[in-house]
């Protein structure tokens, strides 16, 4: 073999090399380390994570409460949020309570987790004589606040719930 040609094979060889290992991000596998980055950057409106709860974790008929029994039954200026979601267990014999808010930058994040935490004391002192196996799913309820996020789970499925709201608020 002349030196010219093995010079143009070896040339040819490097130039293969060198595209094949250019190939784009879409055409290579993720590892599911990267794939955990990604999903907890993900940005998602609270209204789609509560939808992603209901999609994947059995919980008893839920309602959304509505602006007006928020602010006069928990005592929250809407206002002071740019988004929420307020759902709880449409009988009464169920504990189960789904709340998350995003609170503006100025917004008192204190004085929101006050009124969730005495919500919390009412409906353990409705249940505790009543329901006492619904009144320990509220003792297990816990508030959470991240940044400018702040949510409360009670439920039985608890873990479950938090873990799909963790992937989305870190």
């Amino acid at each position: 073999m002349n030196k010219a040609y093995r010079r143009i094979l070896i040339a040819a060889g490097m130039a293969g090399l060198v595209l094949s290992g250019c190939q784009s991000r879409e055409n290579q596998q993720v590892t599911p380390a990267e794939a955990t980055v990604t999903e907890r950057t993900e940005e998602k409106a609270l209204s789609d994570i509560y939808k992603e709860i209901e999609e994947g974790v059995e919980l008893p008929k839920m309602v959304v409460l509505n602006d007006n029994y928020i602010a006069n039954y928990f005592g929250i200026d809407l206002a002071g949020l740019e988004e929420y979601v307020f759902t709880n267990a449409e009988e009464v014999i169920y504990a189960d309570t789904v709340i998350m808010m995003k609170a503006k930058p100025e917004t008192d994040k204190e004085t929101l987790k006050e009124a969730l935490e005495t919500m919390i004391e009412h409906k353990k002192a409705e249940l505790e004589n009543y329901l006492p196996e619904q009144f320990k799913i509220v003792e297990k309820g816990e508030l959470q606040v991240v940044d400018d996020y702040i949510y409360l789970v009670i439920s039985e499925k608890a873990e479950e719930i938090k873990t799909i709201i963790e992937q989305y608020i870190k």
